[in-house]
């Protein structure tokens, strides 16, 4: 007599379609799957699944890869073609490891081998993957519902500048709000029909082709889009404007309309261009800063380099300043400097750069110079106009200047070897009683010298068991609690002492022992997380940072293996990246953080404000939290530019729904204005130094005092 629990489950379970051209291996799917109450049906070729595909809409498709009519991957192209999101599940009899990824990437749930285990494991992977999928049917139902609700109240905001569309897909006839047609610079209910063709003629020609592409990968994929693009209002300016849509699907599971909100951003693009503004130039001087510099050198460098060209970079001191801030104060200082920046703009070209680095530095890029008597005529004419008399309050001012020049290539043939060299020449100008300029030459390069001994001592240092790691404390200020900490790398060199990462990490970037360095710091900080919480420890993530260079190798795999052979689970794991390092091989890099993301990483952009900061890139990378760099925090209380970066940044922060943490925190006044404006987690001395791990070990028993 039959079971009639299992009956009534089969009843009302969800179809399952079974393509597999072995009638055997088939009626064997289909006995395991009626056995756990899930009903199916089989075929044997693709042709005829693509068939009961359409015409039975089940609920879950599995699938063998190689069937008489076409194999796996024609199947599901044909599929997608059909407008079918069916999810499935891939078998196959080759254990081919490239076969299984390739399957992953276009949307398998799973990919099965028919080993011994099979039908064992098939009933448990089927429930998962009908499980999974109506999870998020019911997500993506209450989605569209919750925007739908945000459109009907959007479109009553005229305030807000946002209207809302319809597409109809097979008439091609589209609904706009009125809030649309004034966006777009037209009259309300203008009797001109709304088809596709007429809208893009209004879109900005360099814009179409993105938008076209966006809206055709949105009806192929089932997936929600937003693109910002602009267009050619009716009055003939232009307009930016962010377009996102959802698609709807008819009953027959094809793509029925295409619905969402246009938003007029214009306004928002000219505070983002402020916002950089401030990030990539000296809020004093108006001039590039150090990020921006090293940006304009690195694409002066690639020119120079095809033109066969040379550049020259000069680094610029000036002579007695700090007597001149300390006497005047800083206001008669920062005077100053604005009159040293306006005459160093009349010694150099439009095409050349001028930067400030802070305090009394400056550098300049000379590019397209053919010899180094260019370099010397423009350097005279420093030093001369520098030299002359400048007026303040009443005061007549003197100062001067030591500059150091690097050539490139002679002198270097990257961004940070030409500083470096142009400001070991400075310093070397400023030895020869300054109010000079100096060229880099070898025989000035001790410096250079130091820095081989260090790489050979660093190339032993590991094996040697010269590093170690300190911990600091990550808090939140509203319960005094640890709620993380990052691990500090130090090294204890046998005759330099006691050395910070910012005297060799350089170096071992350059050389690529950042590789093997970075494991161990990743496999310490883990090991050592885990030891806490086997002691019974409150659970905190421990931060590690990243290299650039570390995302040239297979770093989601050490990654794992790391977590795997320490045990530590990777939701106790931040990874820090600056966003310069993620800049330097965008794509690439975001693959690979999208990828240690999906592994349950926490991910976090250090020192940001710092580096490349750019804000159309930020919204795509798959992080969790944005560091706020200890230079914004250190005046943050006194300095009002320091403290709208930092408003700026966590508002931002809390916009994208990401966490924010400031570092350097080290005053109650810096504390308290951080609290103020909502951002609550922080690390800084205020709290604790980095300590070795028995004292952190104490701090997660006993707490902070502070």
């Amino acid at each position: 007599m039959n079971d009639p629990r299992q009956e009534k489950t089969a009843a009302h379970d969800p179809k399952i379609l079974i393509i597999e051209d072995d009638n055997g291996f088939a009626e064997l799917m289909a006995t395991a799957l009626d056995d756990e109450g899930f009903a199916n049906c089989c075929t044997g070729n693709g042709r005829d699944g693509l068939e009961l595909l359409a015409c039975n809409s089940p609920a879950l498709v599995i699938l063998d890869y190689t069937l008489p009519d076409m194999n796996g991957d024609a199947f599901i192209e044909q599929m997608r073609d059909q407008g079918c999101a069916t999810p499935f599940i891939m078998v196959t009899g080759r254990d081919d490891s490239s076969l299984a990824v390739r399957m992953m990437k276009t949307g398998a749930y799973d990919y099965m081998l028919k080993d011994a285990s099979f039908l064992d494991r098939l009933p448990s992977v089927v429930g998962r993957a009908l499980h999974e999928a109506e999870t998020r049917k019911r997500l993506y139902q209450a989605e569209i519902s919750l925007r739908q609700s945000e459109t009907r109240l959007a479109r009553a905001q005229k305030i807000a500048r946002m209207g809302s569309w319809e597409w109809t897909v097979d008439t091609n006839e589209i609904y706009w709000s009125d809030e649309l047609y004034r966006i777009f610079g037209l009259t309300p209910g203008d009797p001109r029909k709304i088809e596709s063709d007429w809208i893009f003629s209004l879109v900005h020609p360099l814009d179409v082709a993105s938008v076209k592409r966006a809206l055709t990968t949105a009806l192929k994929s089932f997936q929600p889009f937003s693109i910002i693009y602009r267009i050619i209002s009716g009055n003939g300016a232009e307009v930016v404007v962010n377009s996102q849509g959802e698609v709807e699907l008819g009953e027959d599971g094809r793509a029925k309309f295409l619905s969402g909100t246009t938003l007029d951003i214009t306004a928002r693009i000219r505070a983002e261009s402020e916002i950089q503004q401030l990030i990539n130039y000296d809020t004093l001087t108006g001039l590039p800063n150090r990020s921006l510099l090293h940006d304009r050198l690195r694409l002066a460098i690639a020119q120079a380099a095809r033109e066969r060209q040379l550049i020259g970079v000069l680094f610029l001191d000036l002579d007695r300043f700090k007597g001149i801030n300390d006497t005047l104060g800083h206001r008669a200082g920062d005077k100053l400097l604005l009159c040293v920046a306006q005459r160093l703009a009349a010694c150099v070209r439009e095409s050349d750069t001028l930067a400030r680095l802070g305090g009394d530095e400056f550098v300049i890029i000379l590019d397209g110079i053919h010899s180094e008597d260019g370099i010397t005529t423009v350097a005279n004419k420093i030093l001369t106009l520098i030299a002359e008399p400048i007026y303040i309050d009443g005061h007549e001012l003197y100062t001067t200047a030591s500059i150091g020049i690097a050539v490139y290539p002679m002198d270097g043939e990257d961004s940070h070897t030409l500083l470096k060299h142009a400001d070991v020449a400075m310093y070397q100008a400023k030895d020869l009683d300054r109010n000079n300029f100096q060229f880099f030459s070898r025989e000035m390069n001790t410096k250079m010298l130091e820095r081989m001994m260090l790489e050979n001592s660093l190339r032993r240092a590991l094996e040697r068991e010269e590093f170690f790691l300190l911990y600091q404390p990550q808090v939140d200020a509203r319960s005094g609690r640890i709620v993380g900490m990052e691990a500090l790398l130090r090294w204890q060199h046998p005759d330099l002492g006691l050395l910070g990462p910012d005297k060799f990490i350089y170096l071992a970037e350059e050389t690529g022992l950042i590789i093997p360095l970075g494991e161990w710091v990743l496999r310490t900080a883990c090991r050592q997380n885990k030891l806490w919480q086997e002691a019974g420890l409150f659970p905190v993530r421990v931060a590690v940072n990243l290299s650039g260079k570390q995302f040239s190798q297979r770093l989601d795999d050490m990654i794992a293996s790391v977590l795997l052979d320490t045990g530590l689970g990777a939701e106790w794991l931040e990874l820090e990246i600056t966003e310069s390092a993620i800049m330097k091989n965008a794509e690439n890099n975001v693959t690979m953080l999208r990828k240690l993301m999906d592994m349950g990483i926490a991910l976090a952009i250090d020192d940001f404000g710092t580096g490349y900061s750019s804000l159309a890139y930020l919204k795509h990378f798959p992080i969790s939290r944005l560091k706020i760099d200890r230079s914004f925090v250190r005046d943050i209380t006194t300095n009002p530019d320091d403290a709208a970066i930092a408003e700026i940044i966590i508002a931002m922060a809390h916009t994208l729904k990401l966490s924010v943490i400031a570092e350097g925190v080290e005053t109650r006044a810096q504390m308290e204005f951080l609290s103020f404006h909502n951002c609550v987690e922080m690390q800084g001395y205020l709290f604790s130094r980095p300590v070795r791990a028995e004292q952190f070990e104490e701090l997660l028993r006993n707490g902070l005092k502070y």
